[in-house]
């Protein structure tokens, strides 16, 4: 019998992109990682990350009339969720050095997920794309 991990799915959800919306991402990303058979552990650290780079599109590119897809691709023993967005980038408003706790969605999703990476539309948007290993012991050389 051939387990899920082998198998593979491909799920999408698409919202506006507001912040109201990142509890229904969150379930979306918690269905598939317990989908994917994750520990609750690893399930916990997809959505904390997939949530910081939605809200991070939201923030920086989102308005209600620009939608927001999540993608999760279980394949190859690796569950991914690809974060799109096609709004145009903002700056944070008001100035960074009011931010006194805020800019660390990068890095904790970064430390959080085996792999993130990031890349800009040409017609505008950001696409975020971050990875579990299902065999992470596997990947970690010793």
């Amino acid at each position: 019998m051939t387990d899920l991990a082998d198998q593979g799915f491909h799920r999408v959800i698409r919202v506006k992109a507001e912040t109201a919306r990142l509890a229904e991402i969150r379930r979306f990303v918690e269905e598939a990682a317990l989908e994917a058979a994750l520990d609750l552990e690893r399930v916990f650290d997809l959505k904390v990350a997939v949530s910081e780079a939605c809200a991070n599109a939201v923030e920086h590119a989102g308005c209600e009339e620009v939608p927001l897809e999540v993608c999760a691709r279980l394949q190859a023993r690796r569950l991914t969720f690809i974060v799109t967005d096609t709004g145009l980038f903002r700056p944070p408003s008001p100035p960074r050095e009011s931010f006194h706790n805020r800019g660390l969605g990068l890095p904790l999703m970064v430390a959080l997920m085996d792999e993130v990476s990031f890349a800009r539309s040409p017609g505008g948007g950001t696409t975020v794309s971050l990875s579990v290993l299902l065999d992470r012991g596997a990947a970690i050389p010793v």
